[in-house]
């Protein structure tokens, strides 16, 4: 007989469960336990059906008349009735039968808590379960992501004598990654393995597919090599999840290798394999290389769909290679597959970036016309490119549009309008929008604090950027370092070098760590009021805080020495900037 084992995983009562050679100690803790049939994991589980399941069976046993064919099921009233004449037969159905129906109402997907107060009946009725029935109520708890209580199942089957098979395990195993215990799953899983059960090909796909899941993809791919030493031979669900984790991972060459291996060995790749690979390569800029699969897909008669479509398409428009999008457009609509939102969107997207917002536009109405409703993302896309092609009265239409049409506009939305207006200088009406923002129930973030006071700063409105920052200070939000920065820059361009000089000493009473970018910032306000030994020393300070000096910082010093005319301190920073690879601009050499 195999040998099974279990990982330790925590219980309600923080006990570990182990299997095999250490059954009896695992018993001792049990009694510990609380146990699957307990009144309280049914009343935790079966409120919902304890009232339904006597009213049912009253009410449609005149009307049902018994069969053992589950297949006759009409829905949970049925199978419930069915259960009742079961339950008051003499002399009772043997388990089998009752496993039968209790796998009927797990089929119907919704009714887990029904099949474990069912159970409890059936203990009550003196029927014992068998590993059948336990691998059933470890399924509903895992469905019901009550993982603990699984674990509980499959303590109290030991206690019985029950002997777990490779089910029980798998349905533990994918109950822990259904809850993203990833680890956990992996423990169980080397602990089933060193107790001498082997795992299928079910139990492999589930531990690659979570590793693949945590990013690691390394573990995945030795553990798949394992599963082949061990004469479990992969199929096409093994080898498309660890592609699909290699190529969002960007090691595409590897998933290329084992896409070839796969095809070697005589697995059909399916859509699912030829998806992952062409949004890997794509990502990877690939286009020729992803163009030849889409080929190869077609050679072989399988039918791309719209998810490959929209991924090509998605990906050049990103590239900005709308021609090459347009182009795949073209094809798939040749082939009859029809776009949807997602690759109007891609498409209005490809254009704004290139600020041909009029094309955008052209496709929103017809995305429209074919009978598609813009979403939030939809409008989004179209308010950013008349912002960028500076059209912002447009851009404030749609918005006033979306809002007729009952969507509600979000912080993309109101962030992307609010930069805009501050771009063209119209302050008053980005700070009703960001007001705006507030009633209706979108807190500003960081990022919309941050336009704004940069819009204010920009202007020159120092005081208004002042209260807005002190303002956000005393909110739930605290400001970081590009707030900081901005507030520095403007501080020290308007003269303000005492306020930015505070300002700047404020970060580290903040507990936050100058950049490299804040640093800079300082020293050339430093350097133009003349604070040369100052602008030096806050130089330094750079490598002493952890944030050594990049080609900007150096540049920026050197011109501030040059221009009071201390060229020897320049001269110095120039040799050491060269020794460190970074190369001095025009303004800092020609002197």
């Amino acid at each position: 007989m195999m040998m099974m084992a279990a990982a330790a995983v925590r219980c309600r009562g923080s006990e570990a469960f182990f299997i095999g050679s250490q059954i009896q100690r695992c018993q001792m803790k049990i009694m510990g336990m609380i146990l699957l049939l307990s009144p309280t994991t049914l009343s935790l589980l079966s409120t919902n059906h304890s009232n339904s399941i006597s009213s049912s069976s009253s009410s449609s046993s005149s009307r049902y008349k018994h069969s053992n064919d589950v297949s006759l099921f009409r829905n949970i009233d049925d199978a419930l009735s069915s259960f009742n004449h079961m339950l008051h037969r003499k002399p009772l159905p043997c388990i089998i039968q009752f496993n039968q129906l209790l796998s009927a109402i797990v089929k119907m997907r919704q009714y887990y808590d029904a099949v474990v107060s069912l159970s409890k009946q059936m203990e009550l009725a003196g029927l014992s379960p068998n590993t059948y029935t336990l691998n059933m109520l470890i399924n509903c708890f895992c469905q019901l992501q009550r993982i603990d209580l699984g674990f509980s199942v499959l303590a109290k089957g030991i206690k019985l004598g029950l002997q777990p098979t490779i089910v029980t395990f798998n349905t533990l195993t994918n109950g822990l990654c259904k809850v993203g215990k990833f680890s956990q799953a992996a423990e169980l899983f080397d602990d089933m393995v060193a107790r001498g059960c082997q795992p299928n090909v079910h139990t492999y796909n589930t531990i690659i597919n979570g590793l693949c899941k945590i990013g690691e993809t390394a573990a995945a791919a030795r553990l798949f090599k394992k599963m082949e030493e061990a004469g479990c031979q992969p199929n096409v669900v093994t080898y498309s999840t660890l592609i699909d984790g290699l190529c969002k991972d960007r090691r595409v060459n590897e998933a290329l290798d084992i896409f070839s291996y796969m095809k070697a060995k005589g697995i059909s790749p399916d859509i699912f394999t030829y998806t992952s690979l062409i949004k890997g390569l794509c990502n990877s800029s690939r286009w020729n290389d992803a163009s030849a699969l889409l080929n190869e897909m077609r050679s072989l008669n399988i039918m791309p769909d719209i998810v490959i479509f929209n991924v090509l398409i998605n990906t050049f428009c990103k590239e900005g290679k709308v021609s090459q999008a347009q182009g795949v457009l073209k094809t798939m609509t040749e082939m009859g597959v029809e776009p949807d939102v997602v690759t109007y969107s891609s498409l209005m997207y490809g254009y704004s970036l290139w600020m041909e917002v009029v094309e955008a536009r052209k496709l929103f109405d017809v995305m429209i016309t074919k009978g598609y409703k813009p979403d939030v993302f939809c409008y989004n896309i179209l308010i950013n490119g008349y912002c960028k092609a500076t059209r912002i009265d447009k851009a404030k239409q749609l918005y006033n549009e979306m809002i007729l049409q009952g969507l509600t506009p979000d912080k993309v939305t109101y962030n992307t309008l609010i930069h805009g207006l501050c771009q063209l200088g119209r302050l008053r009406e980005a700070q009703d929008l960001f007001k705006n923002m507030h009633k209706n129930g979108n807190l500003p973030d960081l990022f919309a604090y941050s336009i704004l006071l940069d819009g204010f700063c920009k202007q020159g409105y120092l005081g208004k950027a002042f209260r807005l920052f002190r303002a956000m200070q005393s909110s739930s939000l605290k400001p970081d370092l590009v707030m900081y920065n901005i507030l520095v820059d403007a501080m020290c361009k308007s003269g303000n070098l005492k306020d930015a000089r505070e300002l700047f000493s404020e970060l580290f009473a903040k507990g936050l760590q100058p950049n490299v970018q804040i640093y800079t910032t300082i020293i050339n306000g430093l350097c133009k009021e003349g604070l040369l030994d100052e602008a030096l020393e806050a130089f330094r300070n750079m490598e002493e805080d952890g944030c050594p000096p990049d080609e900007f910082s150096y540049n920026v010093i050197i011109r501030g020495f040059l221009n009071h005319k201390d060229e020897s301190r320049a001269v110095h920073l120039i040799g050491e900037m060269r020794d460190r690879g970074f190369i001095a601009d025009a303004g800092a050499t020609t002197w």
